[in-house]
């Protein structure tokens, strides 16, 4: 499953109301993959505005790390922002559903971490 949420913000305004934000849930920006500057340095032309957040809570990303190695394919967590057709939609995987695929028995922890998550986004949507 895939969460959508649209904003009537850019989406350079959205990632940088992530970057104003993000503390306040206790997570971190580890990068930002902005996708048509990045293929731009390729030499590939790419029209859409896109940006991929990587983030992560060092306490959860340890409590899962702790629990089960295995977890670090599903890490860290990404929201992407990005334009189709004129609108900014900010988007993230189902982490409940990751962790399921990895470890079902971390599925409750998982689902705490989803709702800070769409917290996070629907605070700077």
């Amino acid at each position: 499953m895939i969460y959508i949420e649209k904003s009537n913000k850019s989406v350079e305004e959205v990632v940088k109301t992530f970057e104003e934000k993000i503390s306040d849930f206790k997570f971190g920006i580890l990068h930002i993959h902005n996708v048509k500057e990045t293929l731009k340095s390729k030499g590939v032309e790419f029209e859409k505005q896109c940006q991929i957040l990587d983030i992560c809570n060092p306490n959860y990303a340890k409590e899962f790390l702790s629990e089960d190695m295995t977890m670090s394919v599903v890490m860290p967590c990404k929201i992407t922002v990005y334009d189709d057709n004129g609108e900014t939609n900010i988007a993230m995987n189902s982490l409940v559903q990751l962790v399921d695929d990895v470890n079902p028995d971390l599925i409750d922890r998982a689902q705490d971490v989803q709702d800070t998550l769409l917290e996070l986004i629907e605070t700077v949507k």
